[in-house]
């Protein structure tokens, strides 16, 4: 396997303490380091900016937004890309 995409909920009690970029910075370091993958990827609904700011802390970049490609419970929605490659990773 080459890349995974990358998902997560966070229960709203638990927001803004850092636990969602805490969990998903070491879920980041196991797949490029243990696993091998080359590239880690992430979308998020662009109601929901906050999942994006975890994305960017985690170091992953924006590569573009995809129009109306997603559904979630609010219905269809653009999904917000962002990524991380095994090179952008070891260069930090």
């Amino acid at each position: 396997m080459e890349a995974a995409t990358i998902g997560y909920c966070l229960g709203y009690n638990w927001w803004h303490k850092g636990i969602m970029s805490e969990a998903f910075k070491e879920i980041i370091r196991f797949l490029f380091e243990d696993v091998g993958l080359n590239r880690i990827e992430a979308y998020h609904d662009p109601r929901n900016p906050h999942s994006g700011d975890v994305m960017k802390k985690c170091g992953l970049l924006y590569e573009g937004t995809a129009r109306q490609a997603g559904k979630n419970m609010q219905g269809i929605c653009d999904n917000v890309h962002y990524a991380i490659l095994k090179e952008d990773y070891f260069a930090e």
